[in-house]
């Protein structure tokens, strides 16, 4: 039952998260970010080249259009690499899907493995969410390839926040504090991201005896701002933890309430898995018994 609960509540994290849309909108933003980046590239090059052809037509020296080439051929290699790396990860967040079957994750998975043996860290992390859900054994296997201190920074910190998020569910504490504890918030690209990992840095620091630094951390990211509203459940979910841990009540319980209000399903995420403050499974089990899914009965029976 523990199990069916734990899955139900995962499904439902991940329904609400809505991957698809997160990643058009990701997708949507690094477009417009690289027509700007675009336009004012093209915009110096002509700069370069007007500066250039004066100097040259003055001072009667070739060096001037020699830069000139020089920096052109820069930005052209700039170029092709930025969109290299933007249709790859297109082509990795493609194969993330919703409601896939187990076939069909596998062979997504698959088409993975020759790119993760090559130590394609984009291709890690595609590999290890189609593993997570199912296989976070497997998952954590998968993100252990990549070399972190050789890694790019960006994508280190965002390797060690999905490592430590699975530590965290599956109540291995000690693991996930010391990956935390590695993780520099300064290297994610916006702050929702730094939110998201704020958040799993945050959960692993509460739940392994320093709540209060935990709540100093997650004080930064209101779980209500706009900018967060993608990533709410992460954030109240980690201040639930800290408060427990903290022992305020009042704060734990209302975390539990807003997160209620999302879904009742998500509170079964503090219920019968390992490693849970007792007072958070205790309240997150009322809760789950007032709102029917979970019979009352079978509740009593289970305390005895």
């Amino acid at each position: 039952m523990a199990r069916n609960k734990q899955k139900q509540a995962t499904e439902e994290l991940k329904s609400l998260a809505n991957t698809d849309r997160a990643r058009a909108e990701a997708v949507d933003n690094v477009r417009r970010q690289l027509g700007t980046v675009v336009k004012v590239s093209a915009i110096f090059l002509v700069v370069s080249w007007l500066l250039a052809l004066g100097f040259w037509s003055g001072l009667q020296s070739n060096i001037p259009l020699y830069v000139a080439a020089v920096i052109t051929v820069v930005v052209g290699v700039g170029a092709v690499f930025i969109k290299r790396n933007f249709d790859k990860s297109q082509e990795m967040g493609a194969l993330l899907g919703e409601d896939l079957s187990e076939e069909e994750r596998a062979a997504r998975i698959a088409k993975l493995d020759a790119k993760v043996e090559k130590g394609d860290a984009t291709a890690v992390m595609t590999k290890a969410q189609l593993q997570m859900q199912e296989a976070p054994r497997d998952a954590l296997e998968t993100l252990e390839k990549v070399n972190l201190e050789k890694a790019n920074k960006m994508i280190a910190t965002q390797i060690r926040g999905m490592r430590a998020m699975i530590h965290l569910n599956l109540g291995e504490l000690k693991a996930a504090r010391e990956i935390a504890d590695a993780v520099d918030l300064t290297k994610t690209p916006d702050p929702k991201s730094r939110g998201n990992v704020a958040a799993i840095v945050a959960e692993a620091w509460a739940r392994s005896g320093n709540p209060i630094e935990a709540m100093e951390l997650l004080e930064k990211y209101d779980p209500d701002a706009k900018d967060f509203e993608d990533i709410r459940v992460q954030l109240l979910r980690a201040r639930a933890f800290a408060c427990a841990h903290k022992k305020d009540l009042n704060g734990m319980r209302r975390a539990l309430k807003l997160l209620s209000e999302i879904s009742p399903q998500l509170l079964a995420l503090f219920v019968g898995q390992k490693r849970i403050h007792p007072l958070l499974e205790k309240e997150a089990k009322k809760k789950l018994e007032k709102s029917g899914l979970i019979p009352r009965q079978r509740v009593q029976m289970a305390r005895r």
